[in-house]
């Protein structure tokens, strides 16, 4: 009887789709709260970047308001990005030396009360460029401990066979932010204003703490303290780069790639929506929402293409995918096909960030992860500080259409080109 349960069970999911789809998220969420350290990771990211989301609309849009300066708004986005190439490498060392749950601890508490000094400043009138310029280089300063600390630290919370998985719930809890974040935000500026996007962003860094306050895990060993300390672990990753070809080349593509795409998404975005479709700030946050859907389907279908395809082919289609997508923005006229089109590229984007993600993790020596993941951020988000400021001065002489179209382009051709490296291509 139990048998014939079973095979009438089968035939029935077999039969319908949506069974099987449902089938499949409920084993995946139900392996998720399997891990308690990863749940409550889960939960802190969600929140907490549903406030990074709702503080990213608030500000650009916020300089846009204050200054009505294209190159002012890229100043203030090449500044949020800038400490992650000055300071990234001293972080990951941090991040090497002492508790990774603690760091991350420390960098919410900070974050949540630099934050607050924009909606004080603005309501004793004093708000202007130069303190939101300073808010943003503190606030990005301490975010370069928080997501090399999180990589580093989730090896350590789940089984290396389940990296591609929990890799791709992390990225799931950022793109799930940048999805509801954004029309969150839309909807409550017309509510709270936009100045009160940045309370409820500090509100958010503190729920993230509590989250991961609870994180339970064993320290393995003591943390060495000192200036001959930190000058060896420098001496260690350097020397650990030169020897090693393979992630060399990965940063470097990482590197090049993120110049001609990260520009345009951050920068070239509001001014696309604003002069190409002549549209408001919350058309500007239905689009960021639909790049947010397109990130949480493209963190599912990767565990399904993990596969039957390796994971340097993902990240490599990913990159070509990537860039051919937002080249084709060159012809968006309307905001119905630009949102249809940014959930289609968003698809591509944790195809890059997943794997690249898990092939560290695999390649290099938990020691070391801290150092590599920071040299990767700033790969990612140093490089974004450089293709912003570039973005939004090129934008006050370049329309913002042909940027898309020529800077898509680039980003297609460093996927082209990775491809020619079977070491990254065979992995």
């Amino acid at each position: 009887m139990d048998n014939e349960r079973e095979i009438v069970s089968t035939e029935h999911v077999v039969s319908n789709p949506a069974s099987v789809a449902i089938a499949r998220i409920r084993k995946y969420v139900s392996g998720i709260c399997e891990n308690r350290n990863l749940s409550l990771l889960f939960v802190g990211q969600v929140v907490s970047q549903i406030g990074d989301s709702i503080y990213q609309i608030g500000l650009l849009w916020l300089v846009l308001d204050l200054t009505g300066s294209k190159s002012a708004m890229g100043m203030v986005a090449m500044i949020s990005y800038l400490p992650m190439l000055l300071f990234g490498l001293f972080s990951g060392i941090l991040v090497d030396t002492f508790d990774r749950r603690q760091l991350m601890i420390v960098s919410d508490v900070l974050r949540a009360f630099i934050v607050l000094i924009l909606p004080i400043t603005f309501f004793t009138g004093s708000i202007n460029l130069g303190i939101i310029l300073l808010v943003s280089f503190a606030l990005a300063t301490f975010s370069t401990l928080f997501n090399p600390a999180r990589d580093s630290l989730l090896p350590e919370l789940v089984k290396s066979h389940r990296l591609v998985k929990a890799n791709s719930l992390i990225q799931i809890s950022t793109y799930s932010a940048i999805l509801i974040g954004p029309a969150l935000g839309a909807a409550l500026i017309g509510v709270v204003g936009i100045v009160h996007l940045f309370s409820l962003d500090a509100l958010t860094f503190l729920l993230s703490f509590f989250a991961i306050l609870l994180i339970q895990y064993r320290v393995e060993g003591h943390a060495e303290v000192g200036v001959r300390t930190f000058a060896g672990r420098f001496s260690e990753i350097l020397r650990y780069i030169h020897h090693d070809k393979r992630l060399r080349f990965l940063l470097g593509l990482t590197a090049v790639n993120n110049f001609f795409i990260m520009g345009p998404a951050i920068v070239g975005t509001p001014i696309f929506v604003k002069e190409i479709l002549s549209k408001g700030p919350a058309s500007y946050a239905i689009v960021e929402s639909c790049l947010g859907l397109g990130m949480v389907l493209g963190s599912i279908l990767v565990n399904y293409l993990d596969r039957f395809l390796g994971k340097g082919k993902i990240l490599l289609l990913g990159l070509m995918f990537d860039g051919l997508t937002y080249a084709l923005a060159y012809w968006c006229r309307s905001l119905e096909l630009f949102m249809a089109l940014i959930v289609f590229h968003a698809i591509g984007i944790p195809h890059i960030v997943v794997t690249r993600t898990s092939l560290i993790q695999e390649w290099i020596d938990s020691k070391l992860l801290g150092r590599v993941f920071s040299l990767v951020n700033m790969s990612v988000i140093g490089i974004t500080a450089i293709a912003t400021g570039v973005t939004g001065w090129v934008a006050d002489y370049v329309s913002i259409d042909i940027i898309f179209g020529v800077f898509g382009t680039a980003g297609m051709l460093c996927g082209i080109i990775g491809w020619s490296y079977p070491a990254l291509r065979n992995s």
